[in-house]
């Protein structure tokens, strides 16, 4: 059974410097079916870097409701009646009635057209575990063929290992992959390597693996979908730092 996230993460992704600035937060309550979208204070620094406020929520201390998706989510549904939808649910991992922010909690809603992307908030899994699917990020850039042949041998279940790049100019808290025999494959997700730190600091481990391999023609940002898994510490929650919380109304700013 797939658990539905109960919130998203919208980023900006910057033109010039190439910085992914998580900017704005969507909730979606299930139990009463009604979206919730505000932006967060990281938006300062997306301001600083170029970013204006998107044309459907132009006021940066509102809350914007709506009882059905904001365009924003609904553009980056793939329709059902597309002839390749089933293929691309199975992609993914994910059953033929899969619920549309599910979909949105793998593929992040990436378009070519935009510098948005979405991620999702993982809340504990049935087991009190922390849980969370993600697709690898950057196995384009990694070695070929030697990366593209390993990802073609992987099988379900196989165990990557997680591996700290404290040097690297672009993110010093970036989260490689490697196989048990030391191949690159690519990276988690930027949004997730901050919490997956912390996590193996007061857990002692964090493992990942491999969900669904998907054979070309894949694109290879769909290649490899993994699942990452550690315990939920007690307190614990995902991306609590200042800057994801929301900007409050003007009377409650300080």
């Amino acid at each position: 059974m797939t658990t539905l996230p109960q919130a998203f993460f919208v980023t900006w992704r910057s033109p010039t410097t190439r910085a992914i600035r998580p900017v704005a937060r969507i909730r979606y309550y299930a139990d009463q079916s009604y979206y919730e979208f505000r932006y967060i204070a990281n938006v300062a620094a997306a301001l600083a870097d170029g970013f204006t406020p998107l044309l459907e929520f132009p006021e940066l201390a509102r809350t914007y409701t709506s009882p059905r998706p904001f365009p924003l989510l609904a553009n980056r549904f793939m329709p059902p009646k597309r002839p390749e939808y089933a293929g691309f649910l199975a992609a993914l991992g994910l059953p033929h009635d899969a619920h549309p922010m599910a979909i949105l909690a793998r593929t992040g809603g990436e378009r070519q057209t935009d510098q948005i992307e979405l991620f999702p908030v993982p809340t504990p899994a049935e087991d009190g575990c922390y849980l969370t699917h993600c697709l690898v990020r950057g196995v384009r850039h990694m070695p070929e063929p030697e990366t593209e042949q390993r990802v073609a041998q992987l099988q379900p279940g196989d165990s990557l290992t997680v591996v700290p790049e404290p040097e690297n100019p672009s993110d010093p808290l970036a989260a490689r992959l490697e196989t048990d025999d030391g191949v690159a494959l690519g990276y988690l997700p930027a949004y997730l390597a901050a919490d997956v730190w912390r996590l193996r600091e007061v857990c002692g481990q964090v493992s990942v693996h491999v969900e669904r391999v998907n054979p070309l023609p894949a694109e290879a940002h769909h290649r490899l979908l993994v699942c990452v898994k550690a315990c939920w510490p007690t307190g614990f929650i995902p991306y609590s730092g200042r800057e994801f919380q929301p900007v409050p109304p003007p009377h409650q700013a300080t």
